[in-house]
């Protein structure tokens, strides 16, 4: 969930938007294995058809594995997943899922919600079955965006499988273009993507946040596994899981995505998020959205992020990270957002993680920055440090502690390099515990 989404739109529009996954047709039996590729596979084609049949055919017969066959796999919609399957390719640099070119209309007629329809200026380049998204400057982002496919076009009228959530209008610049989850599960358990590559070709499409979007992209789901797969280039966040219980991520690769990398979200109860590199989006790296608790986050790197390294915000709770490596960031390694005290980023841990060199010329950066009404962490045995580039110490701060901050310990962290401030307490409640840095300036 991006930043700006009232929690109240979001829980009242979210049950709307629950889709079924997969086929629930009789078949040949559990542990079913179906191939899929450009030559000698169980189905035959390089684009999502061919995709979803194999997906339906395991479906059909209680589940097994998708096997992806190396190859570019052009998407014109979603893959959607079904319970207990596994979809795997042949590598992340052989199989590559890889969304068609951006198509985009501004709208010619007010789409209305509850309508099947919208009626764009220019038709053209839009299909049947094509992955679709209806908005407007008003309704941009979060649950407010209608993610569609196009079952029939009459003219330069598009009629969508489902109703519009939203009104989007001619006034507020509304349009549709062909963003969509290239790799998404609904309402599925005990699902695995693993071994490929998810590529959102970006130029030219329209953004979408992770709230309904994602390369990767799970919402209302449980167990799912993430792993060695690599999400990039995509308009929106590369790997986003909403609603989801027991979601994990592992050795993967988020890069070149327009927003976030890597973002767990809406709820995200008991998230394992492994040894992943998260790097060059165009905001956060790793982002918590709202209410992500009971998390590990252990072995990670997150660099060269237009924004913050790691962010954490509204009531993400009660979660560990461990050994992770954050350097290079736009703002802060580490960011807690101004949050009010019940619903701010509280009892959070983090051990023996680097931080170093967050900030750029110009905007000073920090190592740790807590805002908001934010109490119980704890930082131990961290190491934070800051050199200089072109002659300037880009994160002059070790860890700032804001005047709404309480309870925050430090200790036994490393501050070392050309650290103006090892720590910057500025905190009104005059309960943290900060031990004397040790090392450097």
């Amino acid at each position: 969930m991006p930043k700006k989404v009232s929690p109240v739109l979001c829980g009242a529009v979210a049950s709307a938007l629950i889709l079924l996954g997969g086929a629930t047709a009789r078949g040949e039996g559990a542990g079913t294995t179906v191939t899929v590729g450009p030559t000698a596979a169980d189905v035959i084609g390089t684009d999502n058809a061919a995709l979803q049949k194999a997906v339906d055919r395991v479906a059909a017969a209680g589940g097994g594995t998708v096997v992806v066959k190396a190859g570019t796999y052009l998407l014109a919609n979603s893959v959607r997943l079904a319970s207990h399957i596994t979809l795997r390719g042949e590598g992340p640099g052989k199989t590559v899922l890889k969304k068609i070119p951006g198509v985009r209309s501004r709208l010619k007629l007010d789409a209305d919600y509850g309508e099947m329809m919208a009626t764009v200026e220019d038709a053209r380049g839009f299909a049947p079955g094509m992955g679709v998204t209806a908005l407007d400057k008003v309704n941009p982002s979060g649950w407010t965006p209608s993610v569609r496919t196009i079952v029939r076009i009459d003219g330069n009228t598009l009629y969508f499988d489902r109703f519009l959530q939203m009104d989007y209008s001619v006034a507020n610049q509304g349009e549709v273009f062909n963003t969509f989850p290239l790799v998404a599960g609904y309402e599925v358990q005990d699902v695995r993507v693993e071994n490929l590559t998810a590529d959102g070709n970006r130029e030219g499409s329209g953004i979408l946040d992770g709230c309904q979007a994602g390369a990767i992209y799970f919402f209302h789901s449980q167990r799912m596994t993430i792993r060695n797969v690599v999400a990039r280039n995509y308009p929106g966040d590369g790997i986003s899981t909403q609603f989801v219980e027991d979601p994990a991520v592992d050795n993967s690769e988020a890069y070149g995505n327009a927003l976030l990398g890597i973002h767990l979200g809406t709820g995200a109860a008991r998230g394992i998020v492994t040894y992943n590199r998260s790097h060059d989006n165009g905001e956060d790296g790793i982002y918590l959205c709202w209410r992500v608790q009971h998390a590990r986050y252990e072995g990670n790197q997150s660099w060269n992020n237009g924004q913050d390294g790691i962010s954490i915000g509204h009531k993400d709770t009660d979660n560990v990270f461990i050994k992770n490596t954050v350097s290079g960031n736009g703002r802060a390694g580490i960011y807690f957002r101004d949050e009010v005290e019940a619903n701010a980023g509280n009892r959070n841990t983090f051990e023996n993680n680097t931080i170093e060199d967050n900030g750029r010329p110009g905007v000073p950066g920090y190592g740790i920055r807590i805002e908001g009404e934010t109490h119980d962490l704890k930082f131990v045995g961290n190491t934070i440090r800051s050199s200089r580039r072109n002659g300037i110490v880009v994160q002059p701060v070790g860890i700032y502690i804001g005047p709404k901050a309480d309870l925050v310990t430090s200790e036994r962290n490393i501050f070392e390099g050309e650290l103006k401030q090892a720590v910057v307490d500025e905190s009104q409640g005059g309960h943290n515990q900060i031990a004397s840095p040790t090392g450097g300036k």
